[in-house]
């Protein structure tokens, strides 16, 4: 069984992970920049995009990121357009396919910033170059899950989705059980 793991934006990344030996197969990335393409041609190209790689790929089940509310709502509402845009086409085409919260993927991975009390008793956080810290955490973590040396965190982020999903959820050709697989 096959798997894509999508951390979908203008600029994202995704990879195709085989569900049993929990390896990903092949994983890119794509961009679709402001100067590029409407934000209404953006919907429709991240779609297309994404059910190409499903068709390509023979995937029996998507996960994309949930959304969640940061410090800019304009933002946020053209995340919440793409995820909506998304899982219409989902349905439209029966993909078998659910969204993983960030907090889940990331705390499974050891990808996310430290929390007040990890920070009281002093655990470092690392060095972030202007990244969030969550974002460096996924770096690493691929590079130490899977050997892939990447500065590109949307790729590092879909593996760890992908990485989350083999481990975590139970997938059953008729729908998804997202809970600890037995």
């Amino acid at each position: 069984m096959r798997i894509l793991a999508v951390d979908q934006a203008r600029r994202g990344g995704w990879s195709v992970f085989d569900y049993e030996t929990k390896k990903p197969i092949v994983y890119g990335t794509y961009s679709f920049t402001q100067k590029d393409c409407e934000f209404s041609d953006f919907l429709v190209k991240i779609k297309d995009l994404i059910c190409q790689i499903v068709e390509s790929y023979e995937i029996d089940a998507v996960f994309i990121e949930d959304i969640q509310m940061q410090n800019n709502v304009d933002s946020f509402k053209k995340l919440a357009m793409l995820q909506g845009a998304l899982i219409s086409a989902f349905v439209e085409k029966e993909y078998l396919f659910d969204v993983i919260p960030p907090v889940r993927w990331q705390g499974f991975c050891n990808a996310r910033g430290r929390k007040a009390s990890e920070i009281k008793a002093k655990i470092i956080e690392p060095q972030t170059e202007g990244k969030k810290a969550s974002k460096v955490l996924s770096m690493q973590f691929v590079r130490e899950q899977f050997g892939i040396d990447t500065e590109d965190d949307n790729l590092a982020d879909s593996l760890c989705i992908g990485w989350f999903v083999t481990n975590n959820v139970r997938i059953e050709k008729k729908g998804i059980q997202n809970e600890q697989k037995k």
